[in-house]
């Protein structure tokens, strides 16, 4: 069983949120097979993704166009990694949705159901919600 099957086995139902400093972040429902992460705060994701990227300092007169392509790199990475949980969670009849404020952002699995976006990831199991917020969100 991939850790994605046994993640959605482990959290049948129930809601759980995560504080930082006495704020809420960040809250987490499941239920029939269903999961929802909702960003409470905007600092959580900022984080999350400035860790993703890995920021390496580098000098000289070619570090900006390093850093861009090493930008895209981990996009193109990214995509790949969330495609295939994407893709596995469609196969075991799950789903998994990103929120920001309690407005839908991105869906991923069984009840993704592309329109535009599927030209974008070349998957039917990613479906862009709102493609103002992630913008939004990645700002």
């Amino acid at each position: 069983m991939s850790i994605v099957a046994l993640l959605v086995e482990m959290l049948k139902s129930g809601k759980v949120t995560v504080s930082a400093n006495n704020t809420p972040t960040l809250e987490i429902e499941a239920e029939n097979r269903k999961i929802d992460i909702n960003a409470i705060d905007k600092k959580i994701i900022k984080t999350t993704l400035e860790a993703a990227k890995n920021k390496k300092q580098t000098t000289g007169p070619f570090s900006a166009i390093k850093g861009k392509v090493n930008q895209i790199k981990t996009a193109q990475n990214s995509l790949s990694i969330l495609k295939g949980v994407a893709e596995e969670l469609a196969q075991i009849d799950a789903t998994v949705t990103f929120s920001y404020k309690g407005s839908r952002v991105v869906t991923l699995g069984t009840e993704a159901n592309p329109t535009i976006s599927n030209a974008a990831t070349g998957t039917k199991t990613i479906e862009v919600n709102s493609l103002r917020k992630l913008v939004e969100l990645s700002m």
